[in-house]
């Protein structure tokens, strides 16, 4: 099925005697009469506009790509999980992966019409080197201007470049220059998983302040496929951990504490079908040889 283009993003005016409109969501098109749309969970969180030559007056309202998601997940200050897994040890799992999960941040440059403006954005990235080389989702940083990262107890972001971006793939990596703190993620083997392995998703969701979100689930099934605004996704990780927007580029874990997929995407209701925990991932050694590609 394709990806239903029927997201939004909010977008909050900025008059000059400071009063602030917010304008309700609009889509470029209808959505499907019936069926399940997918969505990549990356975030856009707030367009700052302002009228080339002129003040705002009034609503303004757009769409961003097919890919964005608002769906929301509480955040505790501390890293805790949610989930139906029972025997999994989430603690010694974020102990073991945290500190090579960033959150990722960017800035892009907006145009609608005789608005322009900024718009940022939020996803999740993981460390794979020492070097500070860091893998995420293509649609995270898709005409990004600055992208920054920051590691859970840094005081300050930090810079990062685009090395390369495979949107078909939907895999970017990234580089910092000061990795100091950053540790190659502990990496595994996805050809081994199998339905009903225990798993812990780790994101950036909704790019709320404190820790990372983390979620627990089991892999649901395997070589899943789904249409994108790029192409099609195949060979994907379904799960039913929560993923919400933010989590793009973040990564799923198994019960050993290493990093099996990339979270993605997520299936969203529509047209009288209901859609609940349907997550989607991108298998780490898919990812891993796109990545190794790019880097060259």
């Amino acid at each position: 099925m394709a990806i239903a283009d029927d997201d939004y993003m909010s977008y909050q005016i900025i008059l000059e005697d400071r009063q602030d409109l917010v304008a309700p969501p609009a889509s470029s098109s209808p959505p499907p009469a019936r069926g399940v749309g997918w969505r990549v969970a990356a975030m856009t969180v707030v367009v700052v506009l302002s009228v080339v030559g002129g003040t705002i007056a009034g609503w303004v309202a757009g769409n961003t790509s097919a890919e964005r998601v608002t769906t929301a997940e509480t955040v505790s200050a501390a890293a805790t999980a949610t989930g139906t897994s029972g025997t999994i040890d989430v603690a010694a799992i974020i102990a073991a992966v945290e500190p090579s999960v960033v959150s990722i941040e960017t800035t892009m440059v907006v145009e609608r019409g005789p608005f322009r403006g900024q718009a940022t954005g939020a996803g999740t990235g993981i460390v794979i080197d020492d070097q500070g080389t860091i893998l995420t989702n293509a649609h995270v940083v898709e005409g990004a201007t600055e992208i920054t990262v920051t590691l859970d107890g840094d005081d300050q972001p930090r810079v990062a470049e685009l090395v390369a971006s495979d949107a078909s793939s939907d895999i970017a990596v990234l580089r910092v220059a000061d990795s100091e703190g950053l540790v190659a993620a502990p990496l595994g083997v996805s050809a081994t998983v199998g339905v009903g392995d225990e798993v812990v998703a780790i994101g950036n969701a909704l790019a709320l302040e404190g820790s990372m979100t983390v979620t627990s689930g089991i892999v649901s099934a395997l070589d899943r496929s789904i249409e994108t605004s790029s192409g099609t996704l195949t060979g994907l990780i379904q799960t039913d951990a929560a993923i919400s927007s933010g989590n793009s580029g973040g990564p799923l874990v198994d019960s050993s504490g290493k990093v099996i997929g990339i979270n993605t995407a997520v299936a969203t209701s529509g047209g009288g079908v209901s859609a609940s925990n349907i997550g989607f991932v991108i298998p780490i050694d898919r990812a891993l040889e796109v990545a190794a590609a790019l880097i060259g």
